[in-house]
């Protein structure tokens, strides 16, 4: 891989305090891996991160690290009032529900003047981000709802795209892309380790996850040198490997085997013998015919044992 120059990522990261990760609708194993492995790596910085997708997570993806903190909504839904150069005159803040209307009461302090409306300062819910980062983004419309929500976000904030494909939609200048890189694992990797930004073994793990899944367990054509160098330096941060399940890992008797044939329920007959064909030995209806018994042979006597026994010996005296 031809090292990407992140000296101008670096500079975009640096002054962001608050980061939002955004990956496609239907993303792969490897772009879900990617932006956690990504989001770790920047938290242990100190800064604040999430990651959007439009659509929920996958059961596939349980495994990962912190995909429980994937969410499908931009920002929050709360609607934020504040009170600039007025806040040491606030003394209370209550509600009240008159005719199905919310009303908002804010008493001030009795030494205080009148609190100013025209100084109130309505936020809406979107979430404070200095920077979006979209991973894997082929075109904005890949964002479904969430380019739709924070519009103004696109509109205001700057874009970075980093990626292991080229994108067909040039929505933003600051581009990360490399297609030599077997995935955005890959890709997102190499630029951890040029950033220098710190990676434990949930990051690392996550990472080399998405890397195993893109690539087949190594197996695929776009497996380079750079794809091991990456997978070195998982490993040396503490990377584990899931391993594969087998047949061990479930109860006995949950995986029928054929040495061990399903037992045959007792109120149940046994099958009947098929009926014979037509050959020989039997009729052309396919109706058994008997053999006929077979007779052991009789040797003829001697003609004499049929006549009269007479004793014949010596004369007595």
């Amino acid at each position: 891989m031809s090292r990407l120059d992140t000296s101008y990522l670096r500079t975009l990261l640096d002054p962001a305090r608050h980061i939002s990760l955004l990956i496609k609708s239907q993303p792969n194993f490897d772009d879900v891996a990617a932006a956690l492995g990504l989001k770790m790596a920047l938290e242990s910085t100190g800064k604040t991160v999430r990651v959007v997708c439009p659509d929920p997570m996958l059961v596939e993806f349980n495994r990962l690290v912190g995909v429980d903190t994937v969410s499908s909504v931009f920002g929050s839904r709360n609607l934020i009032i504040s009170f600039p150069e007025q806040t040491e005159h606030v003394d209370k803040v209550s509600y009240k529900l008159e005719n199905g209307e919310l009303q908002l009461v804010i008493s001030p302090k009795s030494d205080s003047p009148e609190l100013d409306h025209q100084k109130l300062k309505f936020i809406s819910g979107s979430a404070k981000t200095d920077l979006m980062v979209l991973l894997h983004v082929n075109q904005l419309s890949e964002l479904g709802q969430i380019y739709t929500d924070a519009n103004e976000h696109f509109q205001n904030t700057t874009l970075v795209s980093i990626s292991h494909e080229t994108p067909g939609e040039n929505y933003t200048l600051h581009q990360f892309h490399d297609t030599d890189s077997s995935s955005l694992s890959e890709l997102v990797t190499h630029l951890i380790d040029s950033l220098g930004l710190p990676l434990d073994g949930d990051s690392a793990s996550n990472l080399f996850a998405g890397l195993e899944k893109a690539t087949g367990n190594f197996q695929s054509a776009l497996v380079s040198v750079s794809t091991f160098e990456a997978a070195a330096v998982l490993m040396r941060k503490g990377a584990r490997r899931h391993q594969p399940l087998s047949a061990g890992d479930f109860p006995v008797g949950s995986i029928p085997t054929a040495s061990q044939p399903p037992p045959v329920p007792a109120d149940v007959p046994p099958p009947a013998p098929p009926k014979p064909a037509s050959q020989t030995g039997y009729g052309t209806d396919s109706t058994f015919q008997p053999e006929p018994k077979k007779t052991k042979d009789k040797k003829t006597a001697p003609a004499d044992w049929y006549e009269p026994k007479i004793y014949k010996g010596p004369m007595l005296q």
